[in-house]
């Protein structure tokens, strides 16, 4: 039952006598009264479903279309309703049980921007098909990407598939499919509404609540809370009374806290297909950010009620569990005092000092530095973990900072990040407290300057600290270099493992500018390598260039 309405017994006329084109009270003695909001048949379990089915076909219709026989919605339930009105008509929005949208747009990779304030690198999406199941929960994307910026290999021809069905999100991988953990579900549920007929149904179910009318730079608004706690906000254009834009919050590890918006744009008329569906409204332009960053942008044609394929679940993806964040450090001592902590697509390097240790990138994940943190303190128990070096600011480069702040480490990055870790840090984790939530710490940020080394020393071991100059990856991205060993640390310049090395050459001609005597390098990405392998590398991309 709706928490905003109020209970009232199930009329004993015929539906059909009870229903008026709109839900407001005709007059009569009940004229005062809320009209009851009964759950769609769709909603209910699958055994209940297939008796409803089967019981009076006709007279099952949306909860939107059941009146007690009079009864008004709430100011802020009216809004929802006008709004369907203004998309065509309540009834066949209420009706609407499947929603395909196809058409090409730009997605945007968030955290992998050249420097914190800068535009996000894109990619073009081609044949892009979002399919949405609002009866069983369930939606698949398929689209075709084409990269724009060098780190996005493959450059061309990557179909990808994404999918939920209930609370399983899965990602087709070659011949595998994925399941996702349990947040992204949750994200991809939330998404599932993230269209005008998506929130307009998700209003009027039973178990949502709304309130909170209100306007806002004139636009009419209301807030939606769905029956798991998803808290929406819908907008209305105060002029034309369509659908202008769903907001939601959700929890990025980076982030914390961030509101998702999407705005819809350019309504256009769709529908009306041999005369037995009936002609909406519906945006053609879609696009969707993340608070103040541009995650994607979608011009596409719109079909409701189309025809959908079967979207469940695979079963690999169903019968195996949700992805969790776990943790796998590998210990390799490259000299003395010098150990390289890898096992897993991110490594970190741990350099011991007379006095202190200091940790070279802190990566991937809350979970991954607070283990990567964990091993250091084993392998050096008798002195105090001081420093951790960032060597860019990417959000997989990044995603550890917090976790390192939270037991007390200073971070060495270069000072056009400085803000980025402020902002970082002083950021809210409140719909999941991270580490440094429960345990909180101020910053304490040591900076390089501009193109002038940075030096960590104890009389006997000397670590420098450069930026990589003209480096076409991220402007304030970090090197260092152990002079007596000769040894060379690094971050995406240069990876052994990846087929494509565009930065190489840039490392190379930093390494030299320096007058660096590099023999070892020990990647964050890959494997222990030599300078000759960097060197390899740089002419078989300055080839490839040519």
């Amino acid at each position: 039952m709706r928490q905003n309405a109020t209970e009232y017994p199930r009329p004993s006329v015929p539906v059909a006598a009870c229903y008026a084109p709109s839900l407001r009270a005709r007059g009569g003695e009940d004229s005062s009264l809320r009209h009851r909001v009964w759950r769609p048949w769709f909603h209910l379990p699958a055994e209940r479903r297939e008796v409803m089915r089967g019981w009076q076909r006709c007279l099952i219709v949306s909860s939107a279309l059941f009146v007690g026989c009079g009864g008004a919605a709430t100011p802020a339930l009216q809004l929802v309703e006008d709004a369907a009105e203004a998309m065509g008509n309540l009834r066949a929005v209420s009706e609407t049980t499947t929603l395909v949208n196809e058409g090409q747009g730009r997605t945007h990779r968030l955290g992998q921007n050249k420097s914190p304030r800068s535009d996000l690198p894109y990619y073009e999406i081609e044949n892009y098909r979002m399919q949405i199941d609002f009866a069983n929960e369930r939606w698949r994307l398929r689209q075709d990407r084409t990269t724009t910026f060098l780190t996005g290999s493959p450059l061309y021809g990557v179909r990808q598939t994404y999918g939920l069905d209930g609370d399983v999100a899965y990602d087709e991988q070659g011949e595998r499919n994925v399941r996702a953990s349990e947040r992204v579900a949750a994200e991809r549920w939330a998404e599932m509404y993230h269209n005008p007929i998506g929130i307009v149904l998700l209003a009027l179910d039973e178990t949502s609540t709304v309130s909170n009318l209100r306007e806002e730079e004139g636009q009419r608004v209301v807030d939606i809370a769905a029956a798991n706690g998803t808290q929406f906000t819908l907008f209305v254009d105060g002029e034309t009374g369509l659908p202008s834009k769903v907001m939601s919050s959700r929890y990025h590890p980076n982030l914390g806290d961030v509101a998702v918006e999407t705005l819809f744009e350019d309504y256009a008329e769709t529908g009306g297909l041999g005369g037995f569906q009936a002609r909406l409204m519906l945006p053609r332009s879609y696009t969707t950010n993340l608070d103040r960053f541009q995650l994607s942008q979608f011009r596409v044609t719109a079909n409701p009620d189309g025809q959908v394929d079967d979207l469940a679940a695979p079963a690999d993806a169903r019968s195996a569990g949700p992805t969790m964040d776990t943790a796998s450090v590998e210990v390799e001592e490259i000299v003395d005092g010098v150990w390289y902590l890898n096992g897993q697509s991110h490594h970190s390097v741990l350099v011991e000092f007379d006095e202190y240790l200091a940790l070279i990138e802190a990566p991937q994940s809350e979970a991954r530095t607070l283990a990567v943190i964990a091993r250091a303190r084993e392998l050096q128990p008798d002195k105090p973990l001081q420093y951790v070096v960032n060597t860019h600011h990417h959000y997989d480069h990044s995603a550890g900072i917090r976790a390192a702040v939270s037991e007390g480490l200073t971070v060495i990055t270069h000072e056009v990040n400085r803000s980025f870790f402020e902002e970082l840090v002083a950021r809210q984790h409140s719909i999941v407290q991270d580490a440094l939530a429960r345990n909180p710490q101020p910053l304490t940020i040591e900076t390089v300057n501009g193109n002038e080394p940075y030096e960590l020393t104890d009389g006997s071991r000397t670590m420098q600290i450069y930026r990589i100059v003209a480096d076409a990856h991220s402007d304030g991205i970090l090197m260092a270099y152990l002079t007596r060993e000769r040894i060379l640390i690094e971050a995406d310049a240069y990876s052994p493992t990846s087929r494509e090395a565009p930065f190489a050459e840039v490392l190379l001609q930093n390494i030299e500018d320096r007058e660096l005597r590099v023999n070892t390098i020990l990647p964050l990405h890959g494997g222990v390598s030599e300078f000759e392998d960097l060197e390899s590398a740089a002419r078989t991309a300055q080839e490839l260039a040519d």
